[in-house]
C-alpha cells in the first residue's frame, strides 16, 4: 500500500505536531484568550517561506476554538480577487459571525428578546453597511488617501463628476464615523453581556498577495477595522511584505511601516536541523518499513543512509515544508521504480532535486557520460576537467570546499573518489576504480550505467540491457540451451550503432554477479551457449575489440572461469565455436604454466592438469578433422594454431600446416592467418607478419623466399598483390630489407 501524499499544506491539529509546539501553542492561546483587551489588537506571525507559519496559526486557532467565548474567523483575501471588494468581504464575514452568535444558545440566555432584535438590527446591519461604504471608497485610493477612514480624501480625489456612483451608498446615509461608532458600541455591548467574548481573525499569507492588496489588508487592520473584541493574527514573511509596502506606498522603509501596525510580532524560529531530520526519518520509516529493513545489515547502505540524513539532510533541510515536500516526492516516485532499485540513492537524488537543482542537473549529465565508459569509450577531451571544476564549485557553495570528503559524494556516485582528498589538484571525475562500475551495476545503483536513467525518468537508458533480459538469459541457460543460444543471437541483432553492444552488456552484467550466484544448470547452459555462438559473435561484433582481440571472448572466458562447467570435455568435443574453445583451452594452459618454461598461475587453475590434458587431446583431434584451411578462415586463427603447436603435438600440427600450404592459395592464407596486431602513434593499427611467429609453424627462410617469388614472378595478379602485401607486412629479425620496391606500384596491395 502506497503512503498517502500529504503535500506541503499546513497542519490543522496539534495532534499532528512533529516539532514539540504543543506547550508553546497552549500558553500563547491562553494569553490571547484572557489577556488581550486592546481594540483591534494585531499580532504578527512572521517567518520565511516554509517555516511553518500557517501550521503555527492553525494550531492557535484550534486551541482558541476550545475556549469559551472565543470565535475564530479565517479571512482569506486571495479568494476575493478584487482589491475594491476586500474590505467589504471582511465585514461580511464578521457580520455573518455576529448573526451566528445572536442566534446561538450561547447568548440566548443572556439577551432579552428586545436586546436580540436591537443587536440584530443595529450591529450586523451596521457592520455590513460600513463594509460597503469603505469598499466603495477603496477604488480611487492611493498613498496617503488609503489611510483616511473618513473617505474625505478619496471623495476629493474623484471630484464631483464621479460622485453619482456613490449616491446609493451616501444618499440618506449615516456618516462613516457614526457607523463605526455604532459598531464599536455594539461590540462593547456584546462584551458586557459576555465578558469572555473575543474574535480572532486569522489572515494568512499576506505576503503572497499583490502589493496593492497586501497594503489594503494592512490599511483595514490599522484604521478601518480597529474594533473592540477583535484580535488579528497576520502571517507574513517580513522581507517580502516590507518590499511590497515600500513599492506600493513609495516609502523608504516598508518594515518600519509594518511594525507600526502590529502591536507585537512572534517570529517563527527555524527548526533545529536534527529535529527536521528526525521528523523526516520517522515519516519515511513509517511509510517504507520494508526498505529500511533491507538496509539493515548492509554496512554500505547503512553508511549512505547516515550520510543522507546527517550530512546532506543537515545541510539542505531547513524548514518543515522541506520535510513535507521531500517526503511527498519520495512517496510519489519511489513506487514507480523497479523493486531492485537502491532506496538510499533515490532519497539522495530527490533531496538534490528539491534543494540543489544545479547539483541535480550536474549529476544527471555526469551519469549520462558514465555509460560511455562502460562501453569502453569516454567523455570528450575537455569534459572531465570541466565537470570536475563544476562539481568543486558546487561543493564550495554548500560549504564543503576544503573538506569534500565529509559529503561522502563518492558513496553515491562512481568515479569521484578523488573528491575524498583535501588536495584540489588531485580531484577528478570519471576516475573509476577496478570493478567500481560493475559493483554499482550489480546492485542497480544510481551510478549504474544500466540503471541511472530509471532514477530520473523511470526507464532504463536506451543503450542499457533490461534487467528482464538478464533474467531471461539465465532462465534459458538453466532450462534450454537452444533458447540461450537464440537469445545471444537476438541480442547481437538488436539495433545499436555498435553491433553486439547488448551481448557485451549482458556479459558485463553476468560478470557483475557475485561469484557462485549461478546454479550448476545455469553455469552449464551458459558455457554451452558460448560454445555454440562465440565464433559467430566475434565475426559480427568486430567493433568490440581491445588490442585486436575480441572483448566478447575475453569476458566469456572469464565467466566460464567464475562459473565452472560440469564437463569441459563435452564442450570442446561438440561446441561449434572451435576458435573460442581454443582460446579458452589456451587460457587454461597459461594458468598451468604452458608451454613449458612459463610461469604458472595457480589462482586461475579452475581445471585440473589431467582434465586440461584431456581437453587438449580432444580439441586438437578436432583440428585434424576440421581442416587446416578452414582454420585459416576463422576469426582468430592464431589462437587455434598456437593451441595446436604449443599444447598439442607440435610435430603433427606442423605436418598438417605444411600440407595445407602446398598450393599458393593455401600458402598465402596461412601467412595471412599468422599476422598479428600492433598499434603505434606513427602508423596507427597495423598487422605485422613476424619471423618468430612464422618460424613456430614453418621454415621461415623457405617461406620468405617463396613469398618473394610469388610477388615478383609472372604469377596471376591477385597472387602477386597478396604476396606483395604480406612482404610489406613481414618484420624480419635479421634486419634484411624486403625487396618490395621492385614490385610495380599497381601490383602492391593495401592491407
Amino acid at each position: 500500500m502506497r503512503p498517502p501524499l500529504t503535500g506541503d499544506k499546513a497542519l490543522f491539529s496539534i495532534d499532528d505536531d512533529e516539532f514539540g509546539l504543543k506547550e508553546t501553542i497552549g500558553r500563547l492561546s491562553k494569553t490571547l484568550a484572557t489577556m488581550v483587551r486592546g481594540d483591534g489588537y494585531a499580532l504578527g506571525i512572521e517567518g520565511s517561506w516554509g517555516s511553518g507559519k500557517s501550521t503555527f496559526v492553525n494550531f492557535i486557532a484550534e486551541q482558541l476554538e476550545k475556549i469559551s467565548g472565543q470565535h475564530v474567523l479565517r479571512f482569506e483575501p486571495w479568494l476575493v480577487g478584487d482589491k475594491s471588494m476586500l474590505i467589504a468581504a471582511f465585514f461580511s464575514l464578521l457580520a455573518t459571525e455576529i448573526d451566528k452568535i445572536e442566534e446561538s444558545s450561547e447568548f440566548g440566555s443572556s439577551f432579552t428578546s428586545w436586546q436580540l432584535r436591537r443587536a440584530r438590527r443595529k450591529l450586523s446591519n451596521s457592520i455590513r453597511k460600513y463594509g460597503k461604504y469603505i469598499g466603495a471608497l477603496s477604488g480611487p485610493v492611493s498613498g496617503a488617501a488609503s489611510l483616511d477612514p473618513s473617505g474625505t480624501t478619496a471623495l476629493a480625489a474623484i471630484g464631483l463628476k464621479g460622485f453619482d456612483r456613490f449616491i446609493p451608498f451616501f444618499g440618506n446615509a449615516v456618516p462613516l464615523e457614526k457607523l463605526k461608532a455604532e459598531i464599536v458600541e455594539g461590540l462593547r455591548e456584546l462584551r458586557r453581556m459576555h465578558s469572555e467574548i473575543r474574535f480572532t481573525v486569522v489572515i494568512d499569507d499576506v505576503d503572497r498577495l499583490p502589493p496593492e492588496e497586501a497594503v489594503e489588508v494592512l490599511r483595514m487592520v490599522q484604521k478601518v477595522a480597529d474594533f473592540p473584541c477583535i484580535t488579528y493574527l497576520i502571517c507574513y514573511d517580513s522581507k517580502v511584505l516590507s518590499e511590497q509596502v515600500r513599492h506600493r506606498l513609495q516609502i523608504e522603509d516598508g518594515r518600519r511601516y509594518t511594525e507600526k501596525i502590529l502591536q507585537e510580532v512572534i517570529h517563527i524560529p527555524p527548526q533545529e536541523p536534527f529535529a527536521l531530520r528526525r521528523a523526516l526519518k520517522r515519516k519515511l520509516q513509517k511509510a517504507f518499513p520494508n526498505e529500511f529493513e533491507r538496509i539493515q545489515g548492509d554496512r554500505d547502505a547503512e553508511y549512505r543512509l547516515h550520510l543522507f540524513f546527517d550530512v546532506w539532510g543537515g545541510t539542505f533541510l531547513t524548514t518543515p515544508r522541506d520535510v513535507a515536500r521531500l517526503f511527498d516526492a519520495v512517496a510519489l516516485n519511489w513506487p514507480l521504480l523497479p523493486l531492485e532499485s537502491d532506496f538510499c540513492d533515490f532519497l539522495w537524488l530527490q533531496l538534490l532535486k528539491l534543494k540543489s537543482y544545479e547539483l541535480y542537473t550536474w549529476t544527471r549529465e555526469y551519469l549520462q557520460n558514465v555509460g560511455a565508459y562502460r562501453d569502453g569509450g569516454r567523455a570528450g577531451d575537455t569534459q572531465p576537467g570541466e565537470m570536475a571544476q563544476s562539481l568543486l564549485e558546487q561543493m564550495k557553495k554548500h560549504g564543503w570546499a576544503s573538506r569534500t570528503y565529509i559529503s561522502g559524494i563518492n558513496r553515491f556516485l562512481p568515479g569521484v573518489g578523488s573528491f575524498a582528498f583535501d588536495d584540489e589538484s588531485k580531484r577528478r571525475v570519471f576516475d573509476f576504480t577496478r570493478d567500481e562500475l560493475g559493483a554499482f551495476e550489480a546492485k542497480h545503483r544510481l551510478g549504474s550505467p544500466s540503471h541511472w536513467r530509471q532514477y530520473f525518468a523511470f526507464e532504463a537508458p536506451s543503450y542499457a540491457l533490461k534487467d528482464g533480459d538478464l533474467v531471461s538469459f539465465r532462465r534459458a541457460c538453466a532450462t534450454n540451451v537452444g533458447k540461450a543460444k537464440a537469445f545471444l543471437l537476438e541480442l547481437l541483432k538488436r539495433e545499436h550503432e555498435r553491433r553486439g553492444h547488448f551481448v557485451d552488456l549482458l556479459l558485463d552484467r553476468l560478470l557483475d554477479q557475485p561469484e557462485g550466484s549461478l546454479s550448476t544448470s545455469e553455469a552449464d547452459g551458459m558455457a554451452w551457449a558460448f560454445a555454440l555462438t562465440m565464433d559467430e559473435l566475434a565475426v559480427e561484433a568486430v567493433g568490440i575489440q581491445e588490442f585486436g582481440r575480441s572483448e566478447l571472448w575475453r569476458k566469456a572466458v572469464h565467466l566460464v572461469e567464475k562459473n565452472k562447467p560440469s564437463d569441459l570435455s563435452d564442450l570442446v568435443t561438440r561446441g561449434k565455436a572451435i576458435n573460442w574453445l581454443s582460446h579458452l583451452v589456451r587460457d587454461l594452459g597459461f594458468a598451468h604454466g604452458l608451454p613449458k618454461g612459463n610461469r604458472s598461475y595457480p589462482e586461475n587453475q579452475w581445471l585440473s592438469r589431467e582434465a586440461l590434458d584431456e581437453a587438449v587431446v580432444l580439441v586438437t583431434r578436432r583440428y585434424e578433422t576440421f581442416g587446416v584451411k578452414r582454420i585459416f578462415a576463422l576469426p582468430s586463427p592464431l589462437d587455434v594454431l598456437y593451441c595446436w603447436v604449443q599444447l598439442g603435438n607440435a610435430s603433427i600440427a606442423r605436418q598438417y600446416i605444411a600440407a595445407a600450404t602446398r598450393d599458393d592459395a593455401g600458402f598465402l592464407s596461412a601467412l595471412q592467418a599468422m599476422r598479428g596486431w600492433q598499434n603505434s602513434s606513427d602508423t596507427g593499427v597495423t598487422h605485422p607478419l613476424r619471423d618468430d611467429v612464422v618460424g613456430l609453424f614453418l621454415d621461415k627462410a623457405e617461406i620468405f623466399s617463396r613469398l618473394e617469388m610469388l610477388a615478383m614472378s609472372g604469377r596471376p595478379r591477385a597472387t602477386r598483390k597478396r604476396a606483395s602485401a604480406l612482404l610489406k607486412a613481414w618484420e624480419r629479425s635479421d634486419g634484411v630489407s624486403n625487396r618490395v620496391a621492385e614490385i610495380a606500384i599497381d601490383d602492391a596491395s593495401p592491407e
